[in-house]
């Protein structure tokens, strides 16, 4: 997945823009600790082949990446959402996203080392 795909970089600029590097990097903090419990969360709901708590819960965490510009990880959560789907198919996704987020977050930091 390359940079643009994975990120979305002129919403990281309107932040850059805004809010200016320290409000970004708060932002992203603030992100860093929902996102664990947003985790547990879906992990639970998984655990528990709860399928209303579990895209309840997707629905949250799609927000939340949305929100600071991770745009396919929030689609991630968009597919566990609103698709329809086997448990063993929504436990891969979780797993890709899981495996994804450090990744992804490491990305916009990377990207705003750069553009500051």
């Amino acid at each position: 997945m390359t940079e643009k795909s994975a990120i979305d970089t002129e919403l990281l600029q309107q932040y850059l823009d805004t809010l200016g590097v320290q409000g970004i990097q708060s932002t992203l903090t603030t992100f860093d600790g929902i996102i664990q419990g947003y985790a547990k969360l879906l992990h639970q709901a998984a655990k528990s082949r709860n399928e209303d708590e579990l895209r309840k819960q997707a629905h949250k965490v799609k927000g939340a990446c949305s929100s600071i510009g991770l745009t396919a990880l929030a689609k991630m959560m968009e597919e566990i959402e609103k698709e329809n789907w086997e448990w063993p198919v929504a436990e891969r996704k979780l797993i890709e996203w899981a495996d994804a987020v450090i990744p992804h977050r490491q990305q916009i930091d990377a990207w705003l080392a750069k553009h500051h």
